[in-house]
């Protein structure tokens, strides 16, 4: 694999892997721990290659588990700690990891778990035992994301190095700023897809991964002073963490001098956020990209200018890729013409080998273009082209974008149905400036509770932190005696999202 070639080639080096507050790893650390993890799985699993689970968040060590894993011939599974215990459970119970590397706190029941202690031990016990051979196939699955599912079960999406292959060459011209190395953001977790920017097109170019974690995000004075330290070349992140920055004034070029690019993916790009970031950083360029975890990070992207802002409709989500196809279709599966509404078709190498045992789901949305051979995905975004730039104009099922992460409004209804007292659930997202920015659930009780509002939802949303991620849980959770109806005797859930 390309990314496991260029770390041996920066192995020889002197450059700087990963930086993470006042510590460093460098290429030849990473290679040498990477390559250790991989001694220790063949040694202990044999030829096995059954996935590795790796929970935890943005902790030094993880790089290495993951190129290590693929060394060995397996693939892994990053899962970040916004994941609860119950929802870690119910991964593992679906993808049957062979290791699970555990370096959090919270303790996991799997067939096999190491903490960080341990890993610490194993990496100095099998330095330089590996024996040299790289096992990973193009056709061998590199990672699997698991994603917020309609049934409450969360759905693991394959991806393999033939999709990364896809992904980097067509992310390249627009990642470009002519450098031979440099400084990348790396604050997305890893169990996101656009953190796939970071590990794969910025390692392999010999980049300095710069790490700021959730604890850092959370406090704005420690966020800015890392951010003036950074000397960041390439930002990528959702909107809503620059949407966050940009309440304050140093936010600006002054703060970060060095950047040259701003790819902003994940959500809606809003037109005054875009606008707001021309104008604090002339002369970087700001980028909007877009694409389904099922095509591995991004298919689109576009350079935002201030004639793009202007135009009377929503910012673009960009041109696609020179090595993939995209096709806009009627319900009947017809390809439409340019301006005509439509479903996303995506066409390519870049597209996952389909959801880990879910033969039905996968037959739903997946498929093989007969003339190219190549597989194919039906994203559910309804979207049109329009002189070869796509505009996105919304979900056609219930799936939104809320800060980045991909959550199916079923999911969490269906998990506040579990939750005590609770009869019926309807989530709807709530939207500022045309992007998801909160979700509301309307609950009908089974019987009265005598709680005030504020007491009931902190109540049920102590219950919903046992098995959802903390994203995904409303901020605001509405009682209500009965749910207006539509014409075909459902939930109308555009007359809740008038009182949401």
């Amino acid at each position: 694999m390309f990314l496991l070639d260029k770390l041996e080639h920066y192995a020889g080096t002197d450059r700087i892997a990963l930086l993470y507050r006042d510590q460093a790893v460098s290429y030849r650390a990473l290679h040498r721990q990477a390559e250790a993890f991989a001694a220790y799985l063949l040694d202990t699993f044999g030829e096995s290659d059954a996935p590795v689970l790796i929970y935890g968040h943005k902790e030094l060590l993880i790089p290495a588990c993951m190129f290590g894993a693929l060394k060995a011939g397996h693939s892994y599974i990053p899962v970040d700690t916004t994941f609860p215990r119950e929802r870690v459970a119910d991964i593992v119970e679906q993808s049957a990891p062979c290791l699970t590397v555990n370096l959090t706190e919270t303790a996991l029941s799997a067939a096999k778990v190491i903490d960080g202690g341990a890993l610490e031990r194993i990496l100095l016990e099998y330095d330089g035992r590996f024996d040299g051979v790289d096992r990973l196939a193009d056709d061998h699955t590199v990672y699997t994301l698991f994603t917020s599912g309609t049934t409450g079960r969360p759905k693991g999406v394959q991806i393999t190095a033939r999709n990364i292959a896809a992904f980097d060459e067509g992310i390249a011209p627009w990642f470009d700023c002519g450098l031979t190395e440099g400084v990348f953001l790396n604050e997305i977790s890893y169990s996101f897809d656009v953190s796939v920017c970071a590990l794969y097109y910025a390692l392999s170019r010999g980049f300095t991964l710069y790490t700021v974690d959730k604890q850092t995000l959370s406090d704005p004075k420690a966020l800015f002073t890392a951010l003036r330290a950074s000397n960041i070349d390439i930002w990528v992140s959702t909107p809503s963490l620059a949407e966050f920055c940009i309440r304050s004034e140093q936010f600006c070029e002054t703060l970060l001098p060095e950047t040259k690019k701003f790819v902003f993916c994940g959500e809606v790009l809003t037109k005054k956020l875009a606008k707001e970031m021309l104008s604090r950083f002339p002369h970087a360029e700001i980028v909007n990209a877009y694409g389904p975890t099922e095509t591995t990070v991004l298919v689109t992207a576009v350079r935002i200018t201030e004639t793009l802002c202007e135009d009377t409709r929503p910012l673009p989500i960009g041109y696609p890729f020179s090595n993939l196809r995209a096709i806009i279709v009627a319900p009947d599966g017809t390809a439409l013409s340019e301006g005509q509404y439509g479903e996303l078709l995506i066409v390519g190498d870049c597209v996952s080998t389909g959801y880990l045992n879910r033969p039905a789901l996968n037959e739903k949305a997946f498929f093989m273009e007969e003339a190219t051979k190549r597989r194919g995905y039906r994203t559910g975004d309804l979207c049109c082209m329009e002189n070869g730039l796509l505009y996105y104009l919304g979900r056609m099922d219930g799936q939104v974008k809320l800060n980045g992460f991909r959550v199916e409004l079923e999911d969490v209804e269906s998990n506040l149905a579990h939750v005590e007292n609770i009869a019926r659930a309807a989530v709807v997202p709530v939207y500022e400036d045309g992007k998801t920015v909160a979700l509301t659930a309307f609950v009908s009780l089974q019987e009265a509770d005598g709680l005030s509002s504020l007491a009931r939802a902190k109540k049920i949303k102590t219950a919903l932190a046992e098995t959802l991620p903390s994203y995904m849980i409303p901020r605001k959770i509405v009682a209500v005696d009965a749910f207006p109806l539509n014409s075909n005797g459902k939930i109308d859930k555009k007359a809740l999202s008038a009182l949401a």
